[in-house]
């Protein structure tokens, strides 16, 4: 998010901070920085192999699975020096490119007037839904399909990697795919839709008020209603071309 990590955003000094994965540029790591009254307990001080120097205080001591691993601390090395020389124009560029994606696809969302919507924070976004939505991981589906893939529910990030052409990707896909799930009546919408679209012939205007779209014993599309008589159970509605 900065350079600083959320210390520098909020004004905060503190005692103990911990850090990982971006510092490790995609391997496994994690780091503790502080004032020295708190790391001595962890290295004992300033003091150093090789010469008369001995700890000035007690080591703690602490061990990990990948603690010291040689290949997490070059590439953590090499992502620090990275950063340090980009200066806070990284972070910067970063954050303005996510929130873009995050206004055009909340754009998107108010457009059609469907139950989703994009929380971002620096570099962080994901989609999220207004309410339990029965089928909205076809969202997902539907995206990885047109070449977009986003674990379903999970936090997105952008990367320095990232190219402006590809959020616009990202935002296209997204489009295409919430008008997808409106046309096959799996997203509900609060916006009419224009066209008298259709579903293998058809239509997916409820012929009756509260009418659902579904599959009939033999997997074709139709409008069911809730059955009275029958609780859980629901009535195909028959259309007549007279």
């Amino acid at each position: 998010m900065h350079p600083g990590g959320a210390q520098a955003l909020f004004g905060i000094k503190a005692d103990l901070g911990t850090y990982g994965k971006v510092i490790g540029g995609g391997m496994p790591i994690g780091a503790i920085a502080g004032i020295s009254k708190y790391m001595d307990a962890l290295d004992g001080g300033n003091w150093q192999y090789g010469d008369d120097s001995t700890p000035e205080a007690g080591v703690t001591y602490f061990a990990g699975t990948f603690v010291r691993h040689p290949l997490a601390l070059a590439a953590g090395r090499a992502s620090l020096l990275y950063m340090k020389e980009q200066g806070p124009a990284l972070q910067e560029r970063l954050n303005a490119r996510t929130k873009r994606l995050a206004d055009a696809l909340n754009a998107i969302c108010e457009q059609y007037g469907i139950p989703l919507y994009i929380p971002y924070f620096g570099s962080l976004w994901k989609i999220k839904f207004k309410y339990e939505l029965a089928y909205g991981e076809l969202l997902f589906t539907l995206m990885r399909l047109k070449g977009i893939h986003i674990w379903d529910l999970f936090p997105c990030f952008l990367t320095a990697a990232h190219t402006d052409e590809e959020v616009d990707t990202i935002i296209s896909k997204f489009g295409e795919s919430v008008v997808e799930l409106i046309e096959a009546g799996f997203m509900p919408s609060e916006k009419p839709q224009q066209t008298n679209i259709s579903l293998n012939g058809l239509s997916i205007n409820p012929p009756v008020p509260g009418a659902k779209l579904g599959r009939d014993k033999d997997g074709n599309p139709g409008w069911f209603i809730c059955d009275d008589d029958n609780p859980g159970k629901y009535l195909q509605v028959k259309i007549s071309n007279n």
